[in-house]
């Protein structure tokens, strides 16, 4: 009987590692991918300077789309209640938060905006979140630079 009992706890112990493992290649792979989405969304509210352009948030909007990347509004709503200031067009995945910048040089005053891009990983593993409440572990933050005006 000793026998039997040490086999059901090495099989745990087997699938406990299994799971362990499967999990960090989930977030690892979902992590990637909200990054990536971040740096692009970066990259094309610094070409168009911000993202009020129609043709910016066309852009962003179809290579989201083109991407695997979703996200539960959830995490958008949740981010947007805990900073007012955000804004997430279209609630495909993204936020940004808009900051003004003022500059004093030898030429005069300088302003401008920088932008705060947020992306969200998705890992829905409902007994989990709503135990443990991941929460901004599951963010990804990026920044642009400044865009004088």
């Amino acid at each position: 009987m000793r026998d039997a009992i040490g086999q059901v706890f090495a099989l745990q112990v087997i699938l406990a590692f299994v799971i362990l493992v499967n999990g960090y290649m989930a977030y690892s792979v979902n992590y990637t991918r909200a990054f990536r989405v971040k740096n692009q969304i970066i990259d094309i509210i610094e070409q168009y300077e911000g993202p009020y352009n129609d043709e910016a948030l066309e852009k962003i909007n179809a290579y989201i789309r083109q991407t695997t990347y979703n996200v539960q509004n959830e995490q958008m709503l949740e981010y947007q209640n805990d900073n007012r200031n955000a804004s997430c067009p279209g609630y495909n995945g993204w936020c940004y938060v808009e900051h003004e910048v003022s500059i004093d040089d030898a030429d005069g005053e300088r302003r401008g905006k920088y932008y705060t891009v947020v992306t969200f990983v998705n890992i829905d593993i409902p007994v989990i979140n709503n135990i443990i409440g991941l929460g901004n572990f599951l963010q990804v933050v990026g920044e642009t630079r400044t865009i004088y005006e």
